[in-house]
């Protein structure tokens, strides 16, 4: 959907939820693998702090 509709703003987001979703459903790995790719989506678009706290988050 984000390459379809050019949104790449929402991409590191869209992984967050993502990530929160494969929790739920006792998907560690893939909470984790989710999280590490927001993280770098926040960092290429920017977004430090919000990078930061995606890694804090997968660290606990």
């Amino acid at each position: 959907l984000v390459e379809e509709t050019g949104a790449r703003c929402w991409a590191a987001f869209i992984r967050v939820e993502r990530a929160r979703l494969a929790r739920l459903s006792g998907d560690e790995a893939g909470y984790e693998h989710e999280m590490r790719l927001a993280q770098r989506l926040f960092t290429e678009m920017g977004a430090t702090a919000r990078a930061e706290e995606v890694a804090r988050k997968v660290e606990r």
